[in-house]
């Protein structure tokens, strides 16, 4: 289900006509996300750590309306909920996508999901790329996730067309500073649709979903 935004009555019309005229419309932005918590007791989820981080952000996005709004030429609609698209690296180190069912219930989410990404790890493909195209819409009820488990980063940034609008988001690998665990997390969002602030709530409520999920399995 989708609602359509009233621009005129919108009070971010402003914003949104302004962002929406310039030749790179998107900001993006880097943080260390504080996870000690749902890395330490991650185990006990009986999932893979991909598929618990995807599922914490993707709970997490969908708290935000800003990330479930999509330009569609002039019109912006809001989604009633996102689900992940994410990397999966296959043979000849060459990564397809998996397009994931999001559920509220993570015994539903993770089981749907492994099979998913499983299917996805022996034949890539690029299909399920998430895009639009002026004129013909192609799904955009979703979340670019690129996974980067090898390496943590503290920058990070991508090359998109004006008119995309499908948040980006991207995590690195896990890393020990003192005692806390962080998580390297890059989002990219188009500046028509939300701001720093709307961002801010978004890694907010990333850690509170790990720390929500974590206490399942203390």
């Amino acid at each position: 289900m989708i609602r359509i935004i009233e621009l005129e009555t919108w009070p971010r019309c402003e914003h949104f006509r302004l962002y929406s005229g310039l030749a790179f419309p998107h900001v993006n932005i880097c943080v260390q996300l504080d996870v000690t918590e749902l890395w330490t007791h991650r185990a006990r989820a009986d999932a893979s750590p991909t598929v618990v981080l995807v599922y914490v952000i993707t709970k997490a996005a969908n708290r935000v309306p800003e990330m479930r709004q999509r330009i569609r030429d002039e019109q912006v609609v809001e989604h009633d909920v996102v689900h992940p698209s994410v990397t999966v690296l296959g043979d000849n180190d060459l990564f397809g996508l998996a397009t994931l069912t999001y559920d509220a219930c993570f015994t539903t989410f993770a089981s749907k999901a492994a099979a998913d990404l499983s299917e996805a790890k022996e034949v890539p493909s690029l299909n399920d790329f998430p895009s639009q195209q002026k004129g013909e819409l192609v799904k955009d009820d979703l979340l670019s996730i690129t996974i980067l488990p090898w390496m943590a980063f503290t920058s990070f940034a991508i090359t998109r067309k004006a008119d995309e609008c499908i948040p980006v988001l991207a995590f690195g690998k896990v890393q020990l500073v003192g005692d806390r665990y962080q998580l390297p997390f890059f989002v990219n969002f188009h500046h028509a649709l939300a701001d720093g602030l709307h961002i801010a709530r978004f890694v907010k409520y990333i850690e509170e979903e790990a720390r929500e999920f974590a206490d399942r399995f203390e």
